[in-house]
């Protein structure tokens, strides 16, 4: 009987989208002998992919929006599970959505990219980027250290705590990090074992979003900020809205463009062209 392990980091998101994987692909196969394993002390995707490189697993479970803009030829993404909300949403005490927040104001968020997307709109706020898990930045709100936080609602949905989603941000008002709100598979690229494994669990929509996403991103440099959303309807056209910012250069442009799903890549880059030549007029 052939093993299958899955892996992750060791943090409580991890492990949970990891039993989320585990559940569903025991649902696929009952009689697969399957297993999780936690990467002690991991704390970046790539020492998670480092250590599926090893063999020390079969499949890694990682969140879309961890995964680096260019995936290295050793690894095939074999599946992107079924998406979650992908939107970015607001905790806070009774304040809704940002405009309900005043100057003296503070706002956590757990990116310089998300900072740099809030400031966009919304100069008048002080955003802090701090680290650690979601108990940690709720406890700041409790305390009044922080007014609100803006995480992604998949996080928040995974770890049981939608009860304190106040509101949603429009997608051209904060644009999510992309693939946030997906879940990727990834094998080695010569573990066909593995890859026939995790591709079960394939949702075609999702991964032609994410891949029309990843495309436009693909594009540009850590200079910019940048973040994307595409949605496929019943009939199987794509929209991708795309956006990227800069808080030095006090800059956001946001583009949007349709067509085929089956043609999610080649979107994805026509977007980023119109974006950058964009860049290039304003200099």
């Amino acid at each position: 009987m052939s093993r299958i392990v899955l892996g992750n980091s060791g943090s409580v998101l991890a492990l949970q989208q990891t039993r989320t994987v585990l559940s569903e692909l025991a649902d696929e196969w009952p009689d697969l002998n399957i297993t999780q394993r936690t990467i002690r002390g991991a704390t970046s995707p790539q020492e998670v992919l480092d250590a599926l490189l090893a063999g020390k697993m079969s499949i890694a479970v990682l969140g879309a929006d961890d995964l680096p803009r260019t995936l290295p030829d050793e690894f095939s993404m074999a599946a992107v599970t079924k998406r979650l909300e992908p939107r970015t949403a607001v905790v806070s005490k009774g304040k809704k959505s940002l405009a309900d927040l005043g100057e003296s104001d503070v706002v956590g968020v757990s990116s310089y990219r998300d900072r740099t997307f809030i400031l966009a709109h919304h100069k008048e706020l002080e955003v802090k980027v701090f680290e650690g898990g979601f108990d940690e930045h709720f406890n700041r709100i409790s305390t009044g250290e922080l007014a609100a936080l803006v995480l992604p609602a998949a996080t928040l949905i995974r770890l049981g705590h939608r009860q304190h989603i106040e509101n949603l941000l429009d997608v051209d008002v904060f644009t999510p990090r992309v693939g946030q709100g997906s879940l990727v598979l990834l094998v080695r690229s010569d573990d066909d074992v593995g890859f026939d494994t995790a591709y079960t669990l394939q949702h075609r929509p999702s991964f032609d979003r994410l891949r029309a996403e990843r495309s436009f991103a693909g594009a540009f440099d850590d200079d910019y900020a940048v973040g994307a959303l595409a949605t496929v309807s019943p009939d199987g056209e794509l929209t991708l809205f795309g956006a990227v910012a800069s808080e030095q250069n006090d800059m956001l442009i946001q583009a949007e463009i349709s067509g085929e799903a089956r043609e999610a890549p080649e979107l994805g880059k026509e977007l980023a062209q119109d974006v950058l030549g964009q860049l290039s007029a304003t200099g």
